[in-house]
């Protein structure tokens, strides 16, 4: 009975023992599904992050280059999806030459070897060429034992801003330029016309003692004949019939030299008026010129070539300035060329896309030095001294350029020639056209107007919502309206429902921007007669065709 006890009381504290173990096993088992649940919320939330990134762009490739990863901001950026680009490209495709490339490779095996992250800035090309800036922060991915497996990229697009400081950094550089330029010109006035009396007084004086001299030197030799050793001023009657003509044609000469820089002075100091503007053919202001720089070319084997866009729109200018930026720069060509196989080119074209015209005037010659190649349009600032430059022409061009509402620029490389490029905005009698754009997006805001108002064709007004554009339609009447449809207050329906109501707003052209495409509220937009709509994110170029093309109809 006891044994039977015993046995009992065993097999009673194994099953306990059982219990227990099993329990520590569903406790074990229940905290295990947890933290594998935990693991999958965690990592649909990083997920839903990845993906929500709208704007930035996340991108993860292997250490071969092979692209693991791409987010919608990257579609966004680049154009390219997911599904085209993961498995199928490496990131080189992303950038735009061989040197890019080069670099990028460069910077990816640095990452590795030093295994820690980098950003910098670089430029990076879309799926349709276009070239943007690109804020990238590239750092290492790594497995649980430490190994790097990738790297992992995100980029941001700052091409508005690269842009903005670029423009504002030239309009800077040109306001400081046009500042010295007109302080320069008050001076330069002033001293051109000191210098300029006392050189007419030598002049006059130089021929009237010329004259005399001829008179006298009969009758100096006469007195020579009969008392050979007398001076007059301590010179001989023999040095004086040799020497002095010369003399007296060396002033001349030097003479002549200080009035031309007087007179370049005077047309570096010289402001072009505005009312003396007409519309004018670039291409006979050209032509002009070349009869003027003829004798430039006598005694220089250097050829001449012309390519002028025929039928050029005209700009609003004055003829005899139009001719001296063009004698100018031939000039500056010619007198750059030190050898016997001179070229020099001309042409003209016109740009659509932001409505100038250019003339581009390139040669074969030295190039410009690079100790003034900063400086070339400061006044007396020249490497031609020897061949007469007085370093005011390219001042007097910048000066008349820059009256005209043109700029001027160049490339040069030394021993091989420079390219004088000038641009002009076309005369245009018609008015600009108001576009209203409305958009809760700021950014968006910002980029089309900037796309809009680059080439001055068109004045841009902005609303951020639905409520802000109806005011605005009533005040401001735009030609067009560029309207999103999902926005705060009131939306692109509201709107569009708005401008059927008002009879005055009936002429009123309407492009539709929106993300959905597919969207219920298209439908009743389109039955109110809106049916001009574009797809977000939007194709600035196609953007702009689309306007153009509204406002022909």
């Amino acid at each position: 009975m006891c044994y039977e006890n015993n046995m009992k009381r065993q097999l009673i504290d194994e099953l306990s023992q059982l219990q227990r173990q099993n329990s520590m096993l569903e406790a074990a088992r229940l905290d295990y599904s947890r933290k594998i649940q935990e693991l999958r919320r965690t990592n649909t939330f990083l997920e839903n992050i990845l993906e929500s990134s709208s704007s930035i762009s996340i991108i993860s490739t292997d250490l071969e280059g092979n692209i693991t990863f791409w987010n919608k901001g990257a579609e966004n950026i680049f154009g390219y999806t997911s599904q085209e680009i993961v498995g199928h490209h490496k990131i080189g495709i992303l950038y735009p030459d061989k040197k890019t490339k080069q670099l990028i490779k460069k910077i990816s095996s640095s990452i590795v070897n030093e295994k820690k992250g980098i950003d910098f800035e670089i430029q990076e090309v879309t799926k349709d060429g276009r070239i943007l800036w690109i804020h990238l922060t590239l750092t290492p991915r790594f497995k649980d034992n430490g190994k790097i497996i990738g790297i992992l990229g995100i980029g941001e697009d700052i091409t508005k801003r690269v842009h903005t400081e670029e423009a504002l950094r030239k309009s800077q550089e040109q306001l400081y330029q046009s500042q010295k330029m007109e302080a320069l010109g008050a001076l330069v006035a002033g001293t051109a016309h000191e210098i300029n009396n006392p050189i007419n007084l030598i002049t006059l004086n130089l021929s009237l003692l010329t004259k005399i001299l001829e008179d006298v030197i009969p009758i100096l030799k006469e007195r020579a004949d009969s008392e050979p050793h007398r001076k007059y001023g301590g010179l001989t009657y023999d040095f004086i019939k040799e020497s002095l003509p010369q003399l007296l044609s060396d002033m001349d000469m030097a003479t002549e030299r200080v009035a031309k820089i007087v007179g370049d002075l005077k047309n570096f100091a010289k402001r072009t008026n505005i009312s003396d503007k007409e519309p004018l053919n670039i291409n006979i202001a050209i032509e002009n010129a070349l009869r003027l720089a003829k004798t430039t070319f006598k005694g220089r084997n250097t050829s001449l070539e012309l390519d002028l866009a025929p039928d050029l729109p005209s700009i609003e200018g004055n003829l005899q300035n139009i001719e001296q930026i063009v004698l100018n720069i031939i000039i500056n060509a010619v007198q750059a060329i030190n050898h016997s196989h001179g070229k020099i080119k001309i042409t003209t074209r016109f740009i659509k896309s932001d409505g100038r015209i250019y003339i581009s005037i390139s040669d074969n010659g030295r190039g410009i030095s690079p100790a003034i190649v900063d400086k070339i349009f400061d006044p007396f600032v020249t490497d031609k001294q020897a061949e007469g430059g007085t370093g005011l022409g390219l001042s007097v061009t910048y000066s008349l350029v820059e009256a005209h509402k043109g700029e001027i620029t160049f490339e040069t490389e030394e021993g091989k020639g420079t390219i004088f490029t000038v641009f002009f905005p076309i005369f245009s009698e018609k008015k600009p056209v108001k576009i209203l754009l409305v958009d809760d997006d700021g950014d968006i805001l910002d980029m089309l107007t900037d796309a809009l108002t680059s080439n001055g064709h068109y004045i841009v007004a902005q609303a951020s919502n639905g409520i802000e554009a109806t005011i605005k339609l009533g005040t401001y009447r735009p030609a067009l309206l560029v309207l999103d449809i999902f926005m705060p207050k009131m939306d692109g329906l509201g709107v569009c429902q708005a401008i059927k109501n008002e009879p005055a707003l009936s002429d009123t052209k309407v492009i539709i921007t929106t993300g959905f495409p597919d969207h219920p509220k298209l439908k009743k937009i389109a039955t109110l007669g809106f049916t001009n709509i574009l797809h977000k994110p939007l194709d600035l170029q196609d953007f702009l065709a689309s306007v153009d093309n509204m406002m022909i109809c």
